[in-house]
């Protein structure tokens, strides 16, 4: 069995906290022996991962309290090393911090503590969720990590498009590798059978996601505003929660688009809500897949999308629009979806087709054979 430590930096509300919990239930435990390690602990969905049986631990354990003289002095210890670890960039936190050796260190997302990952004789594995073509900040961060990033003996990229913009930003070409993000098909299928309530009549334009500025919720919002005053009648429900919560209530309530925008906030099954949509957007600026967007495909629900690396999951099927990232654009394709109904049967069809494909059984035997041959090597 090998033993996998995979590194995040909290567990948050958000997609890549959701790809990490489906890779990690799908993963064969009679092949990896799973750990989860956060950097900052009380993440909203830390007892989601606990309850599902996987062992979280944070890397300041050491300062919950015990009456436990023994343990109270092997915590200041461990204190200390930490201390120690964080001004040296990481290096040597997961000794301190762990009683355990891993075959396998896996830095999931987030972490600044880049350093840590490199412990003993663990192979390492870097994630890279976002496309460092679209995101500037993502790739300033990506170019000043450069000399970290090559030492990981394996990159993982969600989609091809971000490995091509990895490899072109950082010349790191050998041992990088783009597996899209595996989902748990028979969970979110089952899950989207429950009951919820929405409004009949008229066609459902639904987005789900952190809302975040760069999630292009409010331009969505602006969007469907301008199509229904065009006379193209539609409801638009946003399914999350996150910072921009308020100012995108607040400019609803400026535009006057109370009446047909519908704010769900956070729920722990979103799925019901976009299976029994007519179309799912993800109107990200920059976006390195897009888990919701594969979610609703499952589902057989029609993109449209203005992240391009959305289009890989469409394989050799027509499941909606690929736009351009820019605001005419995205507006351009939700109106041609909501006004030209040949279109959108044959982009329902598409992905009725393609649902199959996203088997999460299948998905997850391409990462399990990356960690195997990683630790065989």
């Amino acid at each position: 069995m090998f033993k996998i430590l995979f590194v995040h930096n909290q567990l948050v509300c958000g997609g890549a906290e959701q790809a990490l919990f489906d890779l990690i239930t799908l993963l064969d435990k009679t092949k990896f022996d799973i750990t989860v390690l956060v950097q900052y602990d009380g993440g909203i969905w830390e007892q989601k991962f606990r309850d599902a049986g996987i062992d979280v631990i944070s890397i300041w354990d050491c300062q919950k309290a015990s009456i436990n003289p023994l343990v109270k002095l092997r915590n200041l210890r461990k204190r200390k090393q930490i201390d120690k670890a964080l001004h040296r960039g990481g290096e040597g936190l997961l000794k301190a911090c762990l009683d355990d050796t891993f075959d396998i260190i896996v830095a999931f997302n987030g972490s600044t503590l880049q350093r840590m990952h490199f412990s003993g004789n663990a192979k390492t594995v870097k994630y890279i969720h976002g496309d460092v073509a679209t995101n500037p900040l993502f790739l300033q961060n990506t170019v000043a990590q450069l000399d970290i990033l090559k030492r990981f003996d394996r990159i993982i990229c969600v989609s091809n498009i971000a490995k091509r913009s990895f490899m072109e930003a950082t010349g790191i070409t050998e041992n990088v590798f783009a597996h899209h993000n595996p989902v748990n098909s028979h969970n979110i299928l089952l899950l989207s059978q429950t009951e919820v309530s929405l409004p009949q009549g008229l066609p459902i334009v639904c987005a789900v996601g952190r809302l975040a500025e760069e999630k292009g919720f409010e331009r969505l919002i602006r969007i469907h505003k301008k199509l229904v005053d065009d006379g193209i009648l539609h409801k638009l429900v946003i399914v999350g929660d996150g910072p921009e919560l308020q100012r995108l209530t607040d400019v609803i309530r400026e535009i006057h688009a109370d009446d047909s925008v519908i704010m769900v906030g956070y729920q722990e099954n979103p799925y019901p809500y976009m299976k029994q949509s007519d179309i799912l957007v993800c109107p990200s600026y920059t976006e390195g897949l897009g888990l919701v967007a594969l979610e609703a495909i499952l589902l057989g629900t029609p993109v449209i999308s203005s992240a391009p690396s959305v289009g890989e999951l469409f394989g050799n099927e027509n499941c909606g629009l690929i736009t351009g990232v820019d605001d005419k654009s995205l507006e351009a394709g939700i109106r041609r979806m909501l006004t030209d109904r040949a279109l959108y049967q044959a982009a329902k069809a598409g992905a009725e087709r393609r649902s199959a494909f996203f088997e999460g059984k299948r998905m997850v035997q391409e990462i399990e054979a990356e960690f195997i041959s990683l630790v065989e090597k």
